[in-house]
């Protein structure tokens, strides 16, 4: 059987098994069971009327049961869309010079934090020179309000490893005036209807925007997944 399509991204299944696979941009990764590690290989389209001269095609990653390790190796040009839909402790790697790093910010680039739908996470850096979006990931229902399966535990920059809360709230906290640098990071609530509408997020090629509304695409990860694991078909 084949995997049901999430938007314009192609769908490739894993195994049940540890995969291990390298997700090309526009594409939905579904691994199944296993520790899997998948890595993100978003790239830019450049264009005449895009932030910055350029839009970067994203990747979808799912790793399904159990312990997933999702990564982002570059510090440029990285956006993903992070729906772990299968349980298990699972963690997201980014570089220790990540714009998103707890610890570290720069002058030139703004991180803006938005709780979307009061369920999934947008966090996504802005270069103030330019208007350049560079990085950017959503990372679906990671606090398992839907189901605790989405949950996402950890982050974890170069060596440092976080609980997925407290990185939360740290960019929670720097976007507060108290903090002394709220001039470079923000955080607001949203839709994705509404950031969508407001071209914060491409959302060409999903037709009913209500599915991501109400969370109900997480089941494509979660039937994709399913059939990897062959409890389906």
């Amino acid at each position: 059987m084949e995997g049901f399509q999430f938007g314009p991204y192609l769908t490739e299944l894993g195994t049940p098994g540890k995969d291990k696979a390298y997700v090309s941009e526009a594409t939905g990764f579904y691994a199944g069971s296993g520790n899997d590690v998948l890595t993100s290989g978003s790239m830019p389209v450049y264009g005449e009327g895009f932030p910055g001269g350029y839009l970067v095609n994203p990747v979808v990653m799912s790793g399904g049961a159990g312990k997933d390790t999702y990564k982002f190796e570059a510090d440029t040009f990285e956006w993903g869309f992070i729906a772990d839909a299968g349980g298990g402790k699972d963690i997201v790697k980014f570089t220790e010079s990540s714009p998103f790093n707890p610890c570290c910010y720069s002058e030139i680039t703004r991180v803006d934090t938005v709780l979307i739908n009061n369920r999934d996470l947008l966090v996504i850096s802005t270069d103030l020179e330019d208007g350049g979006r560079s990085n950017g990931v959503i990372f679906s229902d990671p606090f398992g309000r839907l189901d605790k399966a989405n949950a996402i535990e950890k982050v974890k920059f170069g060596n440092e490893k976080y609980k997925f809360k407290k990185f939360f709230k740290s960019l929670k906290q720097a976007a507060k005036p108290e903090s002394g640098i709220s001039d470079l990071f923000s955080y607001s609530k949203s839709t994705y209807s509404e950031l969508g509408a407001a071209g914060i997020l491409n959302l060409q090629g999903i037709d009913d925007l209500t599915t991501l509304d109400d969370g109900s695409y997480i089941q494509i990860a979660a039937y994709n997944n399913s059939l990897v694991d062959g409890v389906l078909g």
